[in-house]
């Protein structure tokens, strides 16, 4: 050790969601460029890993209860069904990485120091926990007639997606889940006082596991313009910033000017990113920090 290097490296679970994206950014801070022309495998993370026998390295992987959620059973599973192999009954893609990383056989030295972060799997989400001010709850069959009420006072919405505001389009909106988010995750609330004063749509874990996804805020019509939207939202936003949520992200349909200006009253900027659903309506994204 004495005639080595000492090389510090931190990665951040916050910021790959999946293998690749992970071997890319290892690859970046070892040895400054994506190993392009290898594929992101756990046989070249070892090679990548053999490139450093000149160093001592200290590595810092923070968030690192963020990855083992990423990186857990089913990811070694889907990992190894790509490859035709078979996945150990009692590991994960975690365990392999960090087997890998700390290796002390193959002539390179690096030593792993694993930094939980914010502990958002460890929670039962309560919707009631949203705010303080109204009692919230899920939307319900019986629920129906009054968020149709909402929605009619509340045009807008309907019209840019050119769909009629009907009690099927409202069970259409209660059983939208997007590609990619658990539907036990999908949080299609409302606000009472003691009338229903406002809806939203809430994908916890989505589109990445640190964040949380905002479809939809209505308020009722006679509220608008006297900041109740906006204090429901910061309720939102802070019940999942002590959860430990990292990002918030919104998406509305464009078009939606009052939609944009109500995101962007409250912190949230442009992603310039935008997408199609099969109606053909196309929803733009924003996104805010939320710690």
């Amino acid at each position: 050790m004495e005639n080595k290097i000492t090389r510090e490296i931190v990665i951040d679970g916050t910021f790959f969601n999946n293998f690749e994206e992970f071997y890319n950014l290892l690859s970046l801070l070892l040895i400054d460029r994506q190993a392009e022309e290898y594929e992101a495998s756990l046989e070249n993370l070892t090679s990548l890993m053999e490139t450093q026998k000149d160093y001592y390295i200290l590595m810092a992987w923070e968030n690192a209860d963020l990855s083992r959620i990423t990186f857990d059973h089913d990811a070694l599973v889907s990992y190894c069904s790509q490859r035709g192999e078979t996945a150990d009954e009692d590991q994960t893609l975690y365990n392999k990485i960090t087997e890998i990383l700390t290796r002390k056989d193959l002539g390179y030295q690096c030593e792993l120091n694993a930094v939980d972060g914010l502990r958002m799997a460890e929670y039962t989400f309560d919707p009631k926990s949203l705010s303080d001010t109204y009692d919230i709850s899920v939307i319900t069959e019986e629920d129906i007639p009054e968020v149709l009420a909402l929605y009619m006072e509340n045009p807008e919405y309907m019209q840019l997606r050119g769909i009629e505001a009907t009690p099927d389009a409202i069970r259409e909106e209660m059983n939208k889940c997007p590609e990619g988010c658990a539907k036990e995750n999908k949080y299609y609330v409302i606000f009472r006082d003691p009338d229903v004063i406002a809806a939203a749509d809430i994908y916890l874990h989505y589109p990445r596991q640190d964040a949380i996804y905002i479809d939809l805020i209505m308020i009722s019509k006679e509220l608008q313009g006297f900041s109740y939207g906006s204090e429901i939202l910061r309720d939102i936003l802070d019940a999942f910033a002590a959860c430990g949520f990292m990002w918030a992200e919104a998406g509305f349909l464009k078009g939606n000017i009052s939609a944009e200006k109500f995101f962007r009253r409250n912190w949230f900027v442009d992603l310039h990113s935008e997408t199609k659903e099969e109606d053909g309506s196309v929803w733009h994204h924003m996104i805010r920090g939320l710690q």
